[in-house]
């Protein structure tokens, strides 16, 4: 509770369990959709609420939380870094706004820059939140290889996938084939759940209509990646926050 987690992604749809007003609060739509006429903040794509539903809401990690709905992906999931750089910006001058709290960013999406964080403009807007105080969860990415940016930048957590295998045994959990490790140099800092994670659907969006088996009991969806594993962590980030407010993100 008191804690708000910006959700940078493709929007999210009111769905039940994410259709509380006091839950989500709606920033502004960088998307190419809302360009195209379409409602603000809402999901046509799915993954942003696949998303919110893991961070937060009924059934989520850190169900007191707000999340704050920045929403810079298109209902076909286009997404460029100036949208999502505009969004971090947005995060860090609004952070304080009155009744708003953002200590959380959840960042799912990324590029495969190969150009050094110390020069790259998207790991200069996360490292601005961190300066202020803002805890950015990336997603480590899912080629199995290298550290997607902003993942590579040290002065964020970089979430790995975990595949649980039997969730009630902890002895034969691995790490997913598909997740970025990173190097010797630059890792993963956190590894989490990432796969066949149930969150909510979002039903006629794009990736709904596109994997119709991995729907579960009409209005759940079972998701793959270290795009969950970096929800997990937000959630749980904001959980100890809500606890112990006086942490840094270091």
């Amino acid at each position: 509770a008191g804690i708000d987690v910006a959700l940078i992604d493709t929007g999210i749809a009111p769905v039940d369990g994410l259709d509380d007003p006091d839950l989500i609060v709606n920033g502004p739509d960088l998307s190419l959709d809302r360009q195209a006429g379409m409602p603000a903040g809402l999901d046509a794509y799915g993954h942003g609420t696949h998303m919110a539903s893991i961070i937060g809401g009924e059934g989520g990690m850190a169900r007191a939380a707000r999340i704050v709905n920045l929403k810079v992906g298109a209902s076909d999931g286009a997404v460029d870094v100036s949208q999502m750089i505009a969004a971090v910006d947005w995060a860090v001058q609004h952070r304080r706004d009155p009744g708003l709290n953002i200590r959380v960013l959840s960042l799912s999406g990324g590029t495969d820059a190969t150009q050094s964080y110390l020069v790259d403009p998207l790991a200069h807007a996360v490292e601005s939140a961190w300066r202020n105080g803002i805890v950015v969860v990336a997603a480590a990415g899912n080629s199995a290889g290298p550290l997607a940016d902003p993942a590579v930048d040290p002065y964020v957590l970089s979430v790995g996938a975990a595949d649980m295998r039997v969730p009630g045994d902890r002895s034969d959990d691995v790490v997913a084939s598909f997740s970025a490790l990173g190097t010797p140099e630059r890792g993963v800092d956190l590894i989490a759940p990432g796969v066949s994670v149930l969150g909510l659907r979002a039903p006629g969006s794009a990736v709904d209509l596109a994997n119709p088996t991995a729907v579960v009991a009409g209005s759940l969806f079972r998701g793959s990646g270290t795009s969950q594993a970096a929800a997990v962590v937000a959630g749980a980030a904001a959980q100890l926050l809500s606890d112990r407010p006086e942490l840094t993100p270091d």
